[in-house]
């Protein structure tokens, strides 16, 4: 190849690389923005507390009586991918939006928090999703468009496992319904949305790769159904962020495995743009 058609397509190269990695750094600047923001209004709501489980309550409190409860039809470059946690903040939404504004502000608190969605069967769609975070005495759930938590009798606070197969989660509902009244938000709350047993917090049988994904973690020592939802799931810029230094990590590579394998074939058939001379007797 001409010197001129090489550097070109270096040139090229070097500009395809370039685009998703500038990509990434720049939504990763932004996406730093918005958690700055989180953080400020967490910080704002726990600035008196001193305990996780406190900071988790407040946090789904406020949630719950910030904004409205329809659903937030805002969107950052993918329409796919949902609001940002910023976006709810702003707007409101309803359960899984308000659900992914808790566990964003909970992770600025350095409180591990994922999504969780109810089914009312194992091959049934999820009809409600809650938060569920790790708190000094294990999981708790919380509820941001009901405002609900999950008390136990010895004063700690119950998770999924501890809901799932029992009908402590109607009886939570009920006790509020009784205590709150028939004017509250409450009153039309369904006991289905209380019931845990097909919860999940990530659907490991949805297809070849989610089956294929949780053999794997098993293998390495994990148990998938007791995993947290991870973030990047529930935070359109943090998975755009993620896919673009993938995309621009995997040119790169590809480029240095295309250059060695050039490099092997120059040295067989001599550099390029000399001869090689035939062999004398």
């Amino acid at each position: 190849m001409p010197i001129a058609g090489t550097r070109a397509v270096r040139l090229f190269g070097t500009v395809l690389t370039a685009i998703p990695l500038a990509s990434a750094l720049g939504l990763f600047v932004d996406w730093q923005h918005d958690n700055a923001i989180l953080r400020q209004q967490s910080i704002e709501i726990t600035s008196n507390l001193n305990t996780d489980h406190a900071r988790i309550l407040a946090i789904n409190d406020w949630v719950y009586h910030h904004r409205g409860f329809g659903k937030n039809d805002h969107y950052f470059i993918v329409p796919a991918l949902g609001p940002t946690p910023t976006q709810v903040l702003e707007a409101g939404g309803d359960c899984a939006d308000k659900s992914r504004l808790v566990a964003a502000m909970l992770n600025e608190l350095n409180i591990e928090a994922g999504l969780v969605m109810i089914s009312p069967c194992p091959q049934c769609g999820f009809i409600h999703t809650v938060v569920e975070a790790r708190y000094e005495g294990g999981r708790m759930v919380v509820d941001p468009i009901w405002n609900i938590d999950y008390p136990a009798a010895d004063g700690k606070f119950l998770g999924v496992r501890d809901l799932a197969g029992t009908n402590l989660g109607q009886q939570r509902v009920a006790q509020l319904q009784s205590q709150r009244g028939a004017t509250d938000k409450i009153a039309a709350m369904l006991e289905i949305d209380a019931t845990f047993d097909y919860a999940v917090a990530f659907n490991w049988t949805k297809n070849t790769v989610t089956r294929t994904t949780a053999a794997m973690l098993r293998l390495l020592g994990y148990t998938p159904e007791q995993m947290v939802r991870p973030r990047l799931l529930e935070d359109p810029k943090l998975a755009l962020v993620l896919f673009f230094s993938f995309v621009g990590m995997a040119i790169i590579g590809g480029r240095f495995c295309l250059g060695v394998v050039r490099r092997i074939a120059d040295r067989r058939v001599g550099s390029p743009g000399k001869t090689v001379e035939p062999a004398t007797l």
